[in-house]
């Protein structure tokens, strides 16, 4: 719901809409159950009571809040990792701020996506130090708060080349390196399928070790985080996610991470929901039993016939 401001055009391609009305149009997508909102920009200490009011006259919940220690000159070397302790304790007290915001605003849910943790070129930084000053920070941040799920999410790239929380794999092995029991991951698909992952294996894999918490729906072509509408490209691994999360009983939120600069935003949440929605319908349709039977064997080209004709079966005859 914002301007859909890019390198290019920085100014955006629409008029952009507050924080409060952003809220308020997204009332207007049908299914749509709640909202994330990212702390400081679209919902800070000044604007929780507003916003709660604007919520309840909306009908809706917060699902989480992003913390943002990313969009600001300050973290421009990082923010948890940053090498000078003064700006490694503003991130955390940035964080613990947001904390404290998400109570009000009635969640147990924080998300952070460290997108200027990571460096750009060989020889720029210590590794293994960059881990340790990040692992000490969210270490201090998860007890701030140990009711609070803090959610982390990994994406291979950008704004910097290589970002330290770059796959499930390495998300999950700094989670065992924290050792705090309320720090969880946030599976963004397009950022799985950009890490050239198995979003479905991913899924599962996260919630063996009880840590997926969030998940982003979006879709690309695997090249670069488009955060197009979910269903649009990358159909059949969407259909075996979705499998598996009925498999798994995944019962959490399901979050839509979309950037339509070019389309109007109610429409194309509208669809996200849509095509989410039929893809959950026609993974009922699927016969369970056959296709786990299949799996690990040669059976399973019988899978895709199976999960073929669930799509197809209306054409047939």
């Amino acid at each position: 719901f914002g301007s859909g401001a890019d390198r290019y055009n920085p100014g955006g391609y629409v008029k952009a809409t507050a924080a409060l009305d952003r809220i308020k149009l997204a009332s207007q997508v049908d299914g749509l159950n709640g909202v994330e909102l990212n702390y400081p920009t679209l919902v800070s200490e000044e604007t929780v009571e507003a916003t709660i009011s604007t919520l309840k006259s909306s009908g809706l919940v917060v699902s989480s809040v992003s913390l943002n220690v990313w969009g600001s000159a300050q973290w421009g070397l990082g923010a948890l990792s940053h090498t000078e302790a003064a700006v490694r304790a503003e991130g955390v007290r940035v964080m613990q701020r947001g904390i404290r915001v998400a109570r009000e605003l009635g969640t147990s849910l924080v998300s952070l996506w460290p997108g200027q943790d990571g460096f750009d070129y060989p020889f720029q930084i210590d590794y293994g130090a960059a881990f340790d000053r990040f692992v000490d920070c969210l270490r201090e941040v998860a007890a701030f708060d140990p009711g609070m799920r803090i959610c982390l999410e990994y994406k291979p790239k950008e704004p910097r080349t290589h970002l330290l929380l770059d796959t499930a794999a390495r998300t999950m092995w700094l989670i065992g390196k924290i050792g705090a029991p309320n720090v969880g991951v946030l599976l963004d698909i397009g950022h799985a399928l950009y890490a050239n992952e198995n979003v479905a294996q991913s899924a599962v894999l996260l919630e063996r070790e009880g840590l997926l918490d969030l998940i982003h729906f979006n879709d690309n072509y695997g090249e670069w985080d488009w955060d197009m509408i979910p269903g649009t490209v990358r159909f059949w691994e969407l259909i075996e996610l979705i499998f598996w999360l009925r498999e798994l009983e995944y019962e959490k939120w399901y979050s839509i991470d979309i950037f339509v600069p070019r389309w109007d935003p109610v429409k194309a949440c509208q669809q996200s929901v849509t095509n989410i929605r039929r893809l959950f319908l026609l993974t009922e349709r699927l016969d369970r039993e056959a296709i786990l039977a299949n799996l690990g064997g040669s059976g399973f080209p019988e899978n895709l016939s199976l999960v073929s004709d669930a799509i197809f079966g209306a054409l047939t005859g």
